[in-house]
């Protein structure tokens, strides 16, 4: 049987979502288009799903900046922690992330440096964000 997990997926010019997922290598990296890797940049116990070769690929585009030091390229997607894999991401990190992330962003090259704009719709994900699950 194929266990599913729940993901925060991020997508370039999109708001965050929340989706049910097989369990496997092949469903993980179909999600992100790629081979995986994880990063682990946060306190909280969630991993960054993202396609290893994202930032070498021609035609994907800048998704989300990462702090003050990286950009995203391609979707990614954030997961909980178990013992030795990935999990479902809790409703409180689900929420967490998803308000962190909620802004979609465009980047433009600018001769001094990279500027980001966030695309604020006036929309914040709440609670019924957590009962909204792609499958």
């Amino acid at each position: 049987m194929n266990e599913m997990i729940r993901v925060l997926l991020v997508e370039p010019h999109k708001h965050p979502r929340l989706v049910e997922v097989g369990h496997t290598l092949e469903n993980l990296q179909a999600l992100v288009g790629g081979d995986i890797a994880a990063s682990y940049p946060w306190e909280d116990r969630v991993g960054m799903v993202y396609d290893d070769d994202g930032k070498f690929k021609e035609g994907n585009e800048a998704n989300r900046a990462l702090e003050d030091y990286d950009v995203l390229v391609g979707s990614f997607f954030i997961c909980g922690l178990g013992m030795e894999d990935f999990a479902s991401i809790s409703d409180e990190l689900a929420l967490k992330f998803a308000k962190k992330f909620w802004m979609p962003e465009t980047f433009l090259m600018l001769p001094d440096g990279l500027m980001v704009i966030r695309e604020d719709d006036g929309s914040q994900p709440g609670e019924e964000f957590l009962h909204e699950v792609d499958r």
